[in-house]
């Protein structure tokens, strides 16, 4: 007996050996298919990438290049200089201005708006009915939305007509539609429900637990909201005011369909340096653009910073 086990487990060996290694075989390719899966998904964001490159990433390096050119050719800093006249240094206050006003306006009324859609109560209809609406919003501007504000608080529009012939009232005379706050009437449109939606998921986040427990320990809700609760928040929302910002900051069409060249702005005077048959001074041009691109990328940076530090603190609730 002892020698028929010897002899099988002499003959194992055999058998054992070969059914290992086709798991170590299996383990070892699993590398290399994950690394080609993991590229062929790269693969799919290439378009993106190419797309962002060339219309973004190319222009903006090429524009930024030109500002610090001359009419002759030579390099020079005069076309930075130039932003400093008083036409152009209202352009870029114009526009801050008008950034600012319609970023706090709109990240107020729009984070109640979300904190409203969060603790509704009512039927689901309606808040899929106002989610919606506030999504489609979000992303209106240009003419559609300069006329729809022409046609309704214009010198002939639905509202200023009403309140003429009832009250003889005349809207367009407190608030002209080519206006700083007319403009910042429309801007108002977009700003509001493009912050409702960011500050959704956010809202989304706040746990019930931290309001029991502040009042565990005695605390009211407004301690807990200014102590707990809004600090908590403030990075996702001061990262969607500075969103705000940018987007106001960057608006172009709605505000010339409004007030055509009398809006002061830099985007505005952009396009009357680029538009038309011939560039009028096309290093000028370019050190505007810079100015605005380097605001942007300013914003877009403190906004990346800002949600990181969110997404640890959702990541750690």
């Amino acid at each position: 007996m002892p020698d028929t086990l010897t002899a099988e487990r002499e003959g194992q060996p055999h058998r054992a050996a070969p059914a290992a290694q086709p798991a170590a075989a299996g383990a070892a390719p699993a590398a290399p298919r994950w690394r080609l899966r993991a590229a062929v998904n790269a693969l799919g964001t290439l378009p993106y990438f190419l797309f962002i490159g060339v219309f973004l990433v190319v222009p903006v390096i090429v524009t930024t290049a030109k500002a610090f050119i001359g009419a002759e050719g030579e390099f020079t800093l005069a076309n930075f200089a130039a932003l400093g006249e008083a036409q152009y240094r209202n352009a870029f206050m114009n526009s801050i201005n008008l950034s600012l006003v319609t970023s706090v306006i709109g990240a107020i009324v729009g984070l109640v708006l979300g904190w409203a859609l969060i603790n509704l109560r009512g039927p689901a209809w309606l808040d899929r009915c106002v989610t919606s609406l506030a999504a489609v919003a979000s992303q209106m501007g240009g003419p559609p939305l300069a006329y729809a504000f022409i046609a309704f608080i214009g010198a002939q529009g639905i509202l200023t007509v009403w309140l003429r012939e009832l009250f003889g009232f005349e809207l367009n005379q407190v608030i002209p539609v080519s206006s700083f706050w007319g403009i910042v009437l429309a801007y108002l449109y977009f700003q509001i429900p493009l912050m409702t939606i960011l500050s959704i998921p956010a809202l989304q986040g706040v746990r019930r637990e931290w309001l029991d427990g502040g009042m565990s320990l005695g605390a009211g809700r407004a301690r807990i909201l200014f102590t707990v609760t809004l600090p908590i928040l403030a990075p996702s929302l001061v990262g969607g005011f500075l969103l705000l910002f940018a987007n106001a900051f960057s608006g172009y069409a709605a505000a010339y369909a409004m007030a055509g060249s009398g809006a002061n702005l830099v985007p505005i005077l952009i396009g009357f340096f680029l538009s038309g048959n011939v560039l009028v001074n096309q290093g000028l041009a370019s050190a505007l653009i810079t100015g605005m691109v380097a605001i942007m990328l300013v914003a877009m940076g403190l906004r990346s910073l800002l949600l990181k530090r969110a997404t640890r603190w959702s990541a750690g609730s």
